[in-house]
């Protein structure tokens, strides 16, 4: 993803490198080409039409997310996006890790992609909740960190 600013995810725009200093790092997901042609609709049979499925809602869910995080990050102070920052990368790092954990047994085999697509989906959907937890909360709870 690309940075603006001093952290900013613009989830519009090809991935920045970790080495960059961006927050998120690189997610296959948002340089992904759609193939138009797959019907979701119907269920997606194949292994690629499962991919291609998985990967429109994996690519919608990932910019639910930046927009999130976005959000977020415009409101805090220095310290507070530097600590959202620091949160995003290491949370990809495990989202990285556990979906290679899990799908470990698929490592060699074609559903491999399939399988990290969803595994991927299902975390960045808890990341939002927590995030959204984090946008919800109440001046003064000292439960979570209030914009």
């Amino acid at each position: 993803m690309a940075v603006l600013g001093a952290g900013l995810i613009l989830a519009a725009v090809p991935a920045a490198s970790a080495a960059d200093g961006s927050p998120v790092l690189n997610d296959f997901i948002l340089k992904w080409q759609n193939d138009p042609k797959v019907n979701c609709k119907e269920g997606g049979g194949t292994t690629y039409e499962m991919n291609v499925c998985g990967g429109r809602d994996y690519q919608k869910t990932y910019r639910t997310l930046a927009a999130l995080y976005n959000k977020l990050y415009a409101a805090y102070d220095a310290d507070n996006k530097k600590a959202l920052q620091d949160s995003q990368i290491a949370w990809e790092r495990y989202m990285t890790a556990e979906c290679d954990y899990e799908t470990f047994l698929s490592r060699d085999g074609s559903m491999r992609s399939t399988n990290v697509t969803f595994c991927k989906l299902s975390r960045v959907t808890e990341r939002i909740a927590r995030l959204k937890a984090q946008e919800a909360c109440e001046e003064g709870d000292m439960t979570c960190n209030h914009p």
